[in-house]
């Protein structure tokens, strides 16, 4: 994973926080803890440079999906990145030729996928990590946040891009609306580095817990200071670094 992330920093074009590769790292023990498995996938890719990261926890079995609507620009509303397949595909060739075989382009807008579309579509039968970063609009994010919800396994997590993002205010509001108005499995554990991290409501307090040994033990001292907090959001708990 190491050597993948190197990699991506240093040759893929994108937006990712530099500490986001903890947080995914804490994904994938928490995972092969508890034998959660199921695909990986992400609406929104551009160059690939979250995808080849989640990409590299993937195992043998599993697929990477990546959803984006690359040249087909005429449906970016909001004008939120401008991906090309090109680009993404030549990476693929050229920096992650082991990954070749174990993903899967789908050249789509989201907004035209139903849960029941999107598995047939991308042929899961379960997401255990989704980034949500595509169309940046309230009625893109309820709708992908929806998509991610209704595919995710027990216990997996789904990633929200550009929350609180001072840039992108129709993010927030439509993590509020998803969550007031089309929510029913999903709960909030984690505020980092511009995402919000979810999993499902009966996971979220073991996968907070979890989290919380993780932090102590890859920080050490750091976690005690003052950039992690406990804050409330969606009316539970979560952990928020600043």
């Amino acid at each position: 994973m190491s050597e993948v992330n190197d990699i991506v920093f240093r040759h893929v074009d994108g937006w990712v926080g530099d500490k986001i590769v903890d947080i995914v790292e804490f994904i994938d023990e928490f995972h092969n803890a508890h034998a959660i498995h199921g695909d990986v996938a992400e609406i929104g890719v551009h160059h690939g440079k979250l995808f080849f990261i989640l990409s590299s926890i993937a195992k043998e079995t599993e697929k990477c999906i990546a959803i984006d609507l690359y040249e087909n620009q005429s449906l970016n509303l909001d004008n939120s990145g401008s991906g090309s397949r090109e680009i993404f595909e030549r990476h693929i060739k050229e920096l992650f030729p082991e990954m070749q075989n174990r993903i899967k382009i789908v050249p789509a807008d989201s907004m035209s996928l139903t849960p029941s579309q999107l598995r047939e579509t991308i042929g899961t039968a379960g997401v255990r990590v989704f980034s949500v970063d595509g169309g940046h609009n309230i009625e893109h994010v309820v709708n992908d946040l929806s998509l991610a919800q209704e595919v995710l396994v027990g216990g997996g997590i789904v990633m929200l891009d550009d929350f609180f993002g001072p840039h992108w205010p129709s993010v927030t509001e439509g993590y509020f609306k998803f969550m007031r108005i089309a929510n029913r499995r999903l709960a909030p554990f984690l505020i980092y580095q511009n995402k919000i991290f979810l999993t499902t409501y009966s996971e979220r307090d073991h996968v907070e817990q979890s989290l919380k040994n993780f932090i102590i033990k890859k920080f050490g001292a750091e976690a005690h200071k003052g950039n992690w907090k406990g804050v409330t959001i969606s009316g539970v708990g979560c952990l928020a670094y600043s």
